[in-house]
């Protein structure tokens, strides 16, 4: 597969993550919970950000970005979660690399708790 002109290797995506979809649970006495529902389990690339990204990101708040790749979906939307080994990453923007259908690139940040 070859994506921007430059080879791509499938075995990359390697990195099980859960995409994560915003849910709003009705308790009693008529509360309402926010929460997360599971969309699906995929496997990406997961790179995480270091050097000058780094410094980039802390000047603009992001916390503990990455870069993760998976295959294309048509149901992954940018208001959707990831979760890595039980943290929660919010996405940042999403990119369907070079309108192909084939990968979509995500940037995400690691959400704080509470």
């Amino acid at each position: 597969m070859r994506i921007s002109e430059k080879p791509f290797n499938p075995g990359e995506l390697r990195t099980s993550i859960i995409l994560k979809t915003r849910t709003v649970t009705t308790g009693t006495g008529g509360f309402q919970f926010p929460g997360w529902s599971t969309l699906a389990t995929v496997f990406c690339k997961w790179v995480n950000a270091h050097g000058s990204e780094v410094l980039t990101a802390n000047m603009a708040g992001a916390e503990a970005p990455a870069t993760v790749t998976i295959r294309y979906r048509s149901d992954v939307d940018p208001t959707y979660a990831v979760e890595k080994g039980g943290e929660l990453w919010e996405i940042v923007s999403m990119d369907n690399i070079r309108e192909k259908n084939e990968l979509i690139e995500l940037k995400v940040r690691r959400m704080r708790s509470g």
